[in-house]
This record gives C-alpha cells, structure tokens and sequence, in this order.
C-alpha cells in the first residue's frame, strides 16, 4: 500500500490530565471562590483560540516562565480573577505537573495501522523540543518512523511551508498522504494546501457535519477509511 499516515499530536493523540481540575482547586484555595467546571473549559476553549496562531519558541526556561505567567493571568481573568505574577507563577508550577496521557483510541489505532495494516506512520506538529521525550515516556515512539516538531522545523502550522519542509521526501515515496489533525485552522487547511489528505478528529463534535473534509470523532474510525 502506497500510503503514509501522519498524525498531529496534542488533542489528537495525546492530553493533559485534569487540566481544569488544578485551575478550580487553586482558584478555591488561593482566591475563595468556586468556578464551575464548565465555566473553566469555556476559559481553556478561549484563550486556545486566543493564541493558536502563535505558537511560542522558548529561548531559555525564564521565556517559557514568563510567557506562562502572563497566559496564566489572560486565562483567569476571562473567569474574572486578576490575579499577581506570584500567583500566576503558581499555577504555572501546578499545571506542569498534570501529565499527557493518550486517549483511550490511541495505541488501539496506532498499533492497528503499524502492525495489522502495515503503513507507515509519522508525527507531525507544534511542538517544543520536548516532543521525542514525551513520546518516549509513554512509549508511543516505537509506533512512528518520522517524528517532527515546530522546533525542528523551526516553522510552524498553519503555515503549509511546515508541512512541505516536513515531507519533503516522503512525498517522493508515497502516493497517498493523510494528515489527522483537531484544529480546522491550524492542521486542515494548510495539510491541504501543501497536497495532503486532510482527517479531522473533532472529538467534542463542535464542528458541523457538513464540512469540507474527512471528520471523525475516534481515531477507531480511521480503519473504514484507509
């Protein structure tokens, strides 16, 4: 089979554990009030949509500290906290603790294509240098044999020079290229301009059913289409 599988990787494959959970024990015990969980993942949706078009390069460990303070601040504020840098800075230090972890589909499906069907498989996304070693501790670095960042690439989605640069060479070898990806914006768009096959994995359903491209809710489904 003349196909190569290309995966994004946070929200995609990969999540961070009780994101939202950290964010309301702190505001009840730093600030004294209670936020309903609903009201923090509207929070988390929109200051993601705030900054997906810009996605940060760290130049020392003091620049990734200071970026996550002030998005630390911006993301209280839209639930009506103002909070200090010290405080910020605090949160920062509770929400580096959460832990990425696939979803449930994710080693099903990557295990599926690499072993049952045979095709190849790669990774491909905004990402810091941390990438490989993420992948390693969950030991998901096995099932791909192409993994690249932003970092590398020094390029970032959804500029389609990311995804060209990247595959250079694998679109020599192969005729079929699919690339499944959450974000419309960021990983349909510029995966189809660069002359990918675009999947967009819309787990929370918030995209409409009509739409220009190939959506699923599960990785699972990936099978009845390659």
């Amino acid at each position: 089979m003349n196909t190569f599988l290309v995966f994004d990787c946070y929200q995609t494959l990969l999540y961070k554990k009780n994101l939202e959970k950290i964010v309301r024990e702190f505001i009840a015990k730093k600030l004294g009030a209670h936020v309903p969980l609903p009201q923090v993942k509207s929070a988390f949706d929109l200051i993601y949509y705030r900054h997906k078009f810009a996605h940060p390069r760290f130049s020392s460990p003091q620049d990734r500290k200071k970026f996550f303070i002030t998005y630390n601040r911006e993301l209280l504020r839209i639930m009506g906290f103002d909070i200090s840098d010290t405080l910020a800075a605090d949160l920062n230090t509770r929400l580096n603790r959460a832990v990425y972890a696939p979803y449930p589909d994710t080693v099903r499906a990557l295990k599926y294509f690499k072993t049952k069907k045979k095709i190849p498989l790669g990774l491909l996304a905004n990402w810091t240098a941390s990438l490989e070693t993420v992948l390693k501790n969950l030991h998901m670095d096995k099932y791909f044999d192409s993994i690249m960042s932003s970092h590398n690439l020094k390029i970032e989605k959804p500029d389609p020079e990311f995804f060209t640069r990247a595959l250079i060479i694998i679109k020599k070898k192969y005729k079929k290229i699919y690339y499944v990806g959450d974000d419309y914006e960021l990983d349909i768009l510029p995966a189809r301009a660069a002359g990918l096959i675009p999947i967009l994995i819309d787990r929370k359903n918030k995209y409409p059913a009509q739409i220009d491209c190939i959506k699923i809710r599960s990785l699972v489904e990936l099978s009845r289409i390659i």
